[in-house]
């Protein structure tokens, strides 16, 4: 049996200097304008924190936020408080999900050394 096709990584440019948080507010918000409380970017930057500490789940983020402070997610662009489990897991429903794998792969790929090697 063949395995499935590992498509290439996209080739978008990623200043050094751009940080993730950054980036991830060019993933387009799929909710709508009335009742937004904070912006997508830092919702996904939360949850990319919170995973890369360890968290296996929404609830696992929702602690992790929870648990974070208000400086950390204030650096992550949470300016109006935390956010629940509930919020993060309607939004990542509705994400455009190869929009955010685009974003996390290029920013992945221009920490690794690989595109200044490829370009």
């Amino acid at each position: 049996m063949s395995s499935p096709l590992i498509p290439a990584p996209v080739r978008t440019l990623v200043p050094h200097h751009e940080l993730l948080v950054q980036l991830l507010a060019r993933v387009p918000d799929p909710r709508g304008r009335r009742g937004v409380r904070h912006p997508v970017g830092a919702l996904i930057a939360v949850a990319v924190c919170a995973v890369v500490a360890g968290a296996r789940g929404f609830t696992a983020i929702g602690e992790w936020a929870r648990d974070a402070g208000s400086a950390a997610l204030e650096r992550l662009g949470l300016e109006r408080g935390g956010v629940d489990e509930s919020t993060l897991r309607r939004l990542f429903a509705r994400l455009d999900a190869d929009r955010l794998d685009a974003v996390l792969g290029a920013w992945a790929l221009a920490r690794t050394g690989l595109s200044r090697a490829a370009g």
